[in-house]
């Protein structure tokens, strides 16, 4: 092996690190590519609720903001992404509120297969509130009671009314069921990548 042999091959090995070094570069910085923490904005294409949802159950959602990269549209509005329901519990009497845990795992981009994402909701699912109602059954059991003392026409019985009465509200809103947790139909929420995903290069 001549001299000029080995500098051709060294020179070859240093330009191919180079590529490599530059591909990986490119790479980092492609609109192909969703990096960890990319949060997105959907819309939901029906209601989700803890009232019927089972484990398993499948749902979609679409992207109600583009998601743009480089000046460029990688998630256009209308793009497609399925979620996946993985705990749930209905709601129960006490004011035992449902419970909904969703996750997300895949895109459905046009023109190309769908791809894998792991994604969660940003906000966590949450029943509308039921204290008040409780507080209106309690404070309305109270109401009613003082009625009834009335009607007795003494001031022991209108406490012994009122107690009754609020006994009753309490006993009332100890019964109510709780709320149950949902995502309406069109309802926006957002979700955060939890890995890396890599879009689909498309020939337009």
């Amino acid at each position: 092996m001549n001299f000029n042999t080995t500098l051709v091959r060294v020179f070859c090995l240093a330009l191919l690190i180079f590529a490599n070094q530059l591909l990986a570069f490119a790479q980092d910085d492609s609109i192909y590519r969703l990096p960890e923490g990319t949060r997105i904005l959907l819309k939901n294409d029906v209601e989700l609720s803890s009232a019927f949802a089972s484990v398993n159950d499948t749902f979609t959602a679409s992207v109600a903001k583009p998601v743009i990269i480089r000046d460029l549209v990688v998630l256009p509005v209308g793009t497609v992404v399925q979620g996946r329901v993985i705990g749930v519990e209905r709601a129960a009497a006490g004011g035992q509120a449902g419970r909904l845990d969703v996750v997300f795992e895949s895109m459905h981009t046009a023109n190309a297969k769908p791809v894998r994402i792991e994604g969660s909701i940003v906000k966590k699912l949450a029943p509308e509130s039921s204290a008040a109602m409780n507080a209106v059954s309690i404070i309305g059991g109270g109401v009613v009671g003082g009625v009834i003392g009335a009607l007795v026409r003494s001031v022991s019985g209108a406490a012994i009314g009122a107690g009754i009465g609020a006994g009753a509200g309490t006993g009332i809103a100890l019964l109510r069921k709780g709320k149950e947790v949902r995502i309406r139909e069109d309802e926006e929420f957002e979700i955060v990548l939890k890995k890396e995903a890599i879009l689909p290069v498309l020939d337009y």
